[in-house]
C-alpha cells in the first residue's frame, strides 16, 4: 500500500513538473490547449461513466448538465465591466440586485475570496456543480423509474429541453438568449485549474467506485432484482449516482465555459454527449481509466485530425479505406486468437479483409487514371472516423480497450503480498482454530497420524 501511494505521488509530481516545463516552453500553446481539453472532457467522461458504465443506465442528457454549469459559472464570474451593460440591457431588477457573487461574498465578510479570482472561481465552480446536481435530482427522480430505451429517450429529451431553455424569452433575461454570454475571465480556464480539478474528480470517483456505494452501483448494473433482494435501495442509489454525475458534469461545463471565455446554447449540443459516449465506449464502460484513455483518443482525433479533411487526390481516400479495412481484419483476428476462440477468422472478418484487398488493388492498378488523381475533400471526416471506431468497438470488442479493469501498479511491477488486514487476521484465526473449525481439527489429526 505504501509503495503504491509513493508511486502515485511521484507520478503526480512528475506530471506537475512536466506541465510546468511545458508552460515555459515556446510554441507549446497547441499542446497545452489539447491537454486542457483532455482534462475538461475527461471530467465529463468519467462523470458520465458513473451512470452509463458503473450503474448500467443509458443516459443521453449529459450535455444539459454541462450547459447549466457553463451558464452559472459565466454569470457568476462575469467581470463588472462586462456585467454592467449586460445587466442594463437584459437582466430584471431582482437579478440586478441579487445575481452578484461579489456582493454575496462581501456581504458574508469574505472579501479575501471576492478579491481573488482563483478563490472566486472555486466558489463559482462549486455553485455551478450544485445547480447541475439539483437539476439532476429533478430530472433523475421521475426518469429513473423507466428502463432501457425509454429511459435513454427521456434523458435525451430532458437534455434538449435544458439546452433550448436559455433561448426562451422568460429565461433570456438571464442568459442573453441565443447570443450567449461573452467576456468570461480566461485566467480561470487555464491548464492548471483543469489539471487539479481533473485529479480531484479522479480521486473522488475512484474512492466512490471501490466503496460500498460503488459496489451497490455495480450490483444494480448486474441484476437489479438480486441487488434489491440483498437490501440495496434502488431508487436512492440511482438518484445518488445521477446527482453526483450531474454535479461533476456541471463542473466540467464551468471549466469549458471559462476555457472558451464564452457560452451559448450551441456550445453544449447533443454532439457533446455523443463524443463522451464514444470516449467511454472506446475506453471501456465501467472503467475510469478507460474513460480517460478514450477521452484522450477522441480529443486528439478532433484536434489533430484536421489533415483528414484537407483536399487530397482520390486514390488517397481509396488507400485510406484499404488500410482501415485491413486493420479491422487484423485486429479482429488478433482478439479472437488472444481469447483462443475458434475459428480465428470468421466470415464477417473475411469480408473486411476482402474489401481491404480489393481497395488496395484498385489503388495500385488505377493509380494514374483521371478519376483517381482528381482532388476530393471530405468534410466532417473526423466525426465519421469516430463513428466508425465506435461501430468497430461495438462489433469486435464491446467491453472497450480496458473493459472494466482499472490501471494499477501491479500491471507494471507485478502482484505482491499485502499485509493482511485485522479482519483477515480474525478470519485466518477462525479457520485455524480447532475449537471453532472442525475441519481444522480434522486436518491436525490427519497430520499427526501421518
Amino acid at each position: 500500500m505504501m509503495r503504491n501511494t509513493l508511486l502515485t505521488l511521484a507520478t503526480v509530481g512528475l506530471a506537475i513538473l512536466g506541465l510546468y516545463l511545458l508552460t515555459q516552453a515556446e510554441g507549446s500553446s497547441g499542446l497545452l490547449s489539447a491537454l486542457t481539453l483532455i482534462f475538461i472532457w475527461g471530467i465529463a467522461a468519467v462523470s458520465l461513466n458513473l451512470i452509463n458504465g458503473q450503474l448500467g443506465i443509458l443516459s443521453l442528457g449529459h450535455h444539459g448538465f454541462m450547459l447549466i454549469g457553463g451558464y452559472v459559472t459565466a454569470l457568476l464570474m462575469l467581470p463588472e465591466k462586462e456585467r454592467a451593460p449586460f445587466r442594463t440591457r437584459l437582466l430584471s431588477d431582482w437579478a440586478r440586485n441579487h445575481l452578484d457573487l461579489d456582493k454575496w461574498l462581501r456581504g458574508a465578510g469574505l472579501d479575501f475570496i471576492a478579491n481573488s479570482i482563483d478563490l472566486k472561481f472555486v466558489v463559482a465552480l462549486f455553485l455551478a456543480g450544485l445547480a447541475a446536481a439539483v437539476v439532476g435530482v429533478i430530472v433523475g427522480a421521475p426518469s429513473l423509474r423507466l428502463k432501457g430505451d425509454y429511459l435513454a429517450i427521456v434523458t435525451f429529451g430532458f437534455g434538449e429541453i435544458i439546452r433550448l431553455l436559455p433561448n426562451a424569452p422568460e429565461v433570456a433575461a438571464l442568459t442573453n438568449g441565443p447570443l450567449g454570454i461573452k467576456g468570461i475571465p480566461g485566467d480561470a480556464g487555464t491548464v492548471w485549474w483543469t489539471f487539479f480539478a481533473f485529479l480531484f474528480v479522479l480521486w473522488f470517483l475512484t474512492r466512490l467506485k471501490f466503496s460500498s456505494y460503488g459496489r451497490a452501483f455495480e450490483g444494480i448494473r448486474e441484476d437489479e432484482i438480486a441487488a434489491e433482494a440483498m437490501g440495496v435501495n434502488l431508487a436512492y442509489h440511482k438518484v445518488l449516482a445521477f446527482t453526483i454525475s450531474a454535479f461533476f458534469a456541471g463542473v466540467a461545463g464551468g471549466l469549458y465555459a471559462s476555457y472558451l471565455q464564452s457560452v451559448d446554447t450551441q456550445t453544449f449540443n447533443f454532439f457533446v454527449t455523443f463524443f463522451l459516449l464514444v470516449a467511454i465506449s472506446l475506453g471501456g464502460l465501467g472503467s475510469i481509466t478507460g474513460a480517460v484513455l478514450g477521452t484522450a483518443i477522441v480529443v486528439l482525433v478532433r484536434i489533430y485530425g484536421g489533415f483528414l479533411e484537407k483536399p487530397y487526390p482520390a486514390y488517397v481516400g481509396y488507400l485510406g479505406g484499404a488500410v482501415v479495412m485491413l486493420s479491422a481484419f487484423a485486429f479482429s483476428a488478433y482478439i479472437r486468437k488472444a481469447r483462443r476462440l475458434r475459428p480465428v477468422v470468421e466470415t464477417k472478418h473475411l469480408i473486411f479483409g476482402a474489401l481491404g484487398v480489393a481497395l488496395l488493388l484498385v489503388t495500385v492498378l488505377f493509380r494514374n487514371e483521371p478519376w483517381m488523381t482528381q482532388t476530393v475533400q471530405f468534410f466532417g471526416l473526423r466525426k465519421i472516423l469516430l463513428a466508425v471506431i465506435l461501430i468497430l468497438i461495438m462489433i469486435y470488442r464491446r467491453e472497450g480497450i480496458m473493459g472494466r479493469a482499472e490501471f494499477s501498479w501491479k500491471l507494471i511491477f507485478g502482484p505482491r503480498e499485502d499485509i493482511p488486514t485485522e479482519e483477515q487476521r480474525k478470519q485466518d484465526a477462525w479457520l485455524s482454530n480447532p475449537d471453532l473449525n472442525p475441519d481444522a481439527a480434522k486436518k491436525e489429526d490427519d497430520d499427526a497420524s501421518a
